[in-house]
């Protein structure tokens, strides 16, 4: 990391709650039938030059600024693309992650609209679908059987090709707090229900903890609206949870590369998706506001 990145993520380390710095310029649970239903519901200058090494496609913009994409598992059918945006001054890099279930379609619905968005500071690298063969085939699992966020075991190598791309491809980007993007059938807080949604697991560092309860209020405070308040949204240190040791990526992130991590899930419980998209999308960017990287630009 080097010393610009310290000094903001030095910066994002006072901002007290509910308090941004301006600038200048899936878990889940149930039975694998369950799981794998379907879901029903509703810069400017020369031209990039594209390279490709071990099956990474890489194209990049000359110049500070500009977008990057890379696509990994390049030539297969697991191929999917990632996409950097460098705004060209100092700042810290987030990484979002969508698409990790195929059947969670208002993750990489917002992953895709991000990786569109225009930042003020640092780098915000983007992976709206983690698992594309996943969500071509709107599953939880692809293929059958494999769930991709159970293959990133805790102090030991993916389990699977793909995870490793993904793994690999994210050291690559040495991101200073990543961004899991999914949704729950259910709700965590109501009594008898195993679903886990309208809650973010997050690790247990002071800028995520900070960060995450601002989005968490701004989306309590003005979106949630017209629901039962049990679907306002809380968070969790996913250290205390059942699934603090589950092989996911979140905790994978948060444990061996020690970076400040957070898994959003939004209930499909009676949420369409396109509002559980925007719910998404708001989250991200009041945690890319926080972050000091791009100064809200959402009023919906």
């Amino acid at each position: 990391m080097d010393g610009s990145r310290r000094a903001f993520l030095s910066t994002v380390g006072s901002v007290s709650a509910g308090s941004t710095v301006l600038l200048a310029g899936c878990t889940g649970s149930g039975s694998d039938a369950a799981a794998n239903a379907e879901t029903t519901g509703e810069s400017g200058g020369k031209a990039p030059e594209t390279t490709s090494t071990d099956g990474v496609e890489t194209t990049t913009s000359n110049g500070k600024g500009g977008i990057s994409t890379t696509t990994i598992r390049d030539g297969t059918e697991q191929e999917t693309t990632i996409y950097e945006i460098r705004s060209g001054k100092p700042g810290p890099t987030a990484f979002v992650e969508g698409g990790m279930h195929g059947n969670e379609e208002s993750g990489y619905w917002a992953a895709d609209a991000i990786r569109k968005w225009d930042i003020d500071a640092g780098t915000l690298v983007v992976l709206p679908e983690a698992n594309s063969q996943g969500v071509e085939h709107q599953r939880r699992k692809w293929p059958p059987g494999m769930d991709l966020n159970r293959q990133f075991p805790i102090g030991e190598p993916p389990k699977n090709a793909l995870a490793t791309a993904i793994w690999n491809a994210i050291g690559e980007y040495d991101p200073d707090v990543f961004i899991d993007l999914h949704s729950s059938k259910g709700i965590l807080r109501r009594e008898g229900d195993e679903g886990v949604g309208q809650n973010v697991f997050r690790s247990k560092h002071d800028e995520i903890v900070r960060t995450v309860e601002t989005a968490v209020e701004r989306l309590n405070d003005g979106y949630v609206t017209g629901y039962d308040p049990i679907y306002d949204f809380v968070h969790t240190p996913v250290s205390e949870t059942k699934y603090a040791a589950e092989p996911m990526l979140v905790n994978k992130m948060r444990v061996d590369r020690d970076v400040p991590s957070c898994l959003f899930e939004v209930t499909q419980d009676d949420v369409k998706p396109e509002k559980r998209a925007q719910w998404t999308r708001v989250f991200v960017d009041s945690m890319l506001d926080s972050w000091n990287i791009r100064s809200s630009r959402l009023d919906g």
